[in-house]
C-alpha cells in the first residue's frame, strides 16, 4: 500500500474499502478515524501544542482500548493468528510513543497514524473478516458480529 500525504483541508472520511463487515470492529474504526480527523482539524485551526498533544493522547488511549477490544474478539472467535495480530498492535503502540516524543511536527504524526490505520485495516483486519466468512462464523454464534454477506 502506498503511503499518502494527507491534504490538511480535506476531511478524512470513511471509505467502503475500510469495511471489515464486522460491526464491532467497523464501529470502533469509524470512531478512531473521527479522532484522527479531529486532530487534522486541530492542526488546520492552529491549535496550540498543548491542545494538540491532548488530542494525540486521546487518539492513543482510544487506540489502546480498541486493541484490547479487538484482541478479546479474536480470542472469542478462536482466530489462529491472534498472537501475531497482537504483536502488530504492540508494535504500533511503541512506534506511536517514539513518534510522539521525537517530533513536534504534528503533520508527520497525522500522516503516520492515518497511513498505519489504512494499511492495517486493509490488510490485517481484512484477514479477520476472511477468517469469519471462511469458517461460517455468524451472528447466531456471536451476537456482536455482523457479517453482511451480500456486499
Amino acid at each position: 500500500m502506498n503511503k499518502q500525504t494527507i491534504e490538511i483541508n480535506t476531511k478524512l472520511e470513511w471509505k467502503s474499502e475500510f469495511d471489515t463487515d464486522i460491526y464491532r470492529i467497523d464501529l470502533e474504526h469509524r470512531i478512531f478515524l473521527e479522532l484522527i480527523d479531529s486532530f487534522r482539524i486541530g492542526i488546520l485551526n492552529n491549535y496550540d501544542d498543548e491542545r494538540l498533544l491532548r488530542m494525540i493522547n486521546e487518539i492513543e488511549k482510544y487506540q489502546e482500548f480498541h486493541f484490547t477490544s479487538e484482541e478479546n474478539f479474536l480470542i472469542d472467535i478462536e482466530y489462529p493468528n491472534r498472537h501475531k495480530h497482537q504483536l502488530i498492535h504492540l508494535d504500533l503502540m511503541e512506534k506511536l510513543n517514539i513518534e510522539r516524543h521525537n517530533t513536534r511536527n504534528f503533520n508527520e504524526y497525522l500522516n503516520f497514524i492515518y497511513n498505519w490505520f489504512v494499511s492495517h485495516t486493509l490488510t490485517e483486519d481484512k484477514k479477520i473478516s476472511d477468517y469469519i466468512k471462511d469458517n461460517k462464523i455468524g451472528t447466531n454464534t456471536f451476537k456482536n458480529i455482523n457479517i453482511n454477506d451480500g456486499k
